[in-house]
């Protein structure tokens, strides 16, 4: 319990948005600090739908302990913790990606409604869908502080979107942003990570930042810009997996690297 209070104690709640304020106001409030979080913007029980579609899969992996509910995300106790770059997990991660109802989940239109207030033109959804399963235990593999634009390249104003598949305690591992840090530009990525989920990070200096974050209820979503730095927060409960998907929206026809239009780990 010491180890999760001394977490809490780190980071401050995120600002609030509204999405039913202007396109004018949440861009201003995008601008100032480089992320907007909503509390319940997607309906609980269609994000819940995801996440039953999501654990029948790891069910029948053969990863999760018959003795809970499903919904609960216990993790067998014989499984050992798996992640990006594992056969066993891209075999399970693929399905999981072409199952519909976690496939359609970023064109949701309560979703779709925000990506076009923040964006000036049709909104595109990038067809590379991504989703995160993070064991327990595995805190060597906790994806450290980046910039998107490292990875997704193309528009700089391309924004994501993470959201939990289910209910996300600071103890189950959620995601923390520094505001206002898009305001540094890009930043060359020459931290390694070794195993760890993404692998390479920006230099933090601990002292400057300020870290952003909050428990997540099923149905919040952060949005954020392709500059602004942030970071998983490590799993530190004995024995559930957390559940996540991160989405990425742009203006259609503008720039994008070939990458974002392909499944994610094609080829792999």
């Amino acid at each position: 319990m010491s180890e999760v209070i001394s977490e809490r104690r780190e980071y401050t709640p995120f600002i609030e948005a509204d999405s039913t304020q202007s396109a004018e106001t949440l861009r201003a409030q995008m601008h100032e600090y480089g992320y907007l979080f909503f509390r319940e913007l997607v309906l609980a029980e269609d994000v819940l739908e995801v996440r039953r579609a999501v654990l029948e899969h790891l069910n029948e992996a053969g990863w999760l302990d018959p003795r809970y509910p499903l919904m609960d995300a216990v993790v067998y106790p014989d499984v050992e913790p798996k992640t990006e770059g594992m056969r066993e997990y891209t075999d399970v991660y693929r399905k999981i990606l072409r199952t519909p109802l976690f496939h359609d989940f970023p064109a949701h239109t309560s979703l779709m409604a925000v990506a076009q207030k923040l964006l000036d033109g049709e909104v595109f959804v990038h067809p590379r869908r991504i989703g995160r399963i993070t064991f327990p235990g595995s805190v060597n593999w906790t994806t450290p502080a980046h910039q998107d634009f490292f990875y997704i390249r193309g528009s700089v104003e391309t924004y994501s979107c993470w959201t939990p598949l289910g209910a996300c305690p600071m103890e189950l591992g959620g995601l923390a942003v520094w505001p206002g840090s898009h305001k540094q530009g890009y930043i060359e990525h020459t931290v390694q990570h070794p195993g760890a989920v993404g692998g390479r990070g920006v230099p933090v200096d601990e002292s400057q930042a300020t870290w952003h974050t909050s428990d997540f209820a099923p149905g919040d979503a952060l949005f954020f810009r392709s500059y602004t730095i942030h970071k998983a927060l490590p799993n530190l409960t004995p024995d559930r997996l957390r559940l996540s998907t991160d989405n990425r929206y742009q203006v259609k026809d503008t720039a994008i690297d070939p990458g974002a239009l392909r499944e994610h780990f094609e080829g792999a």
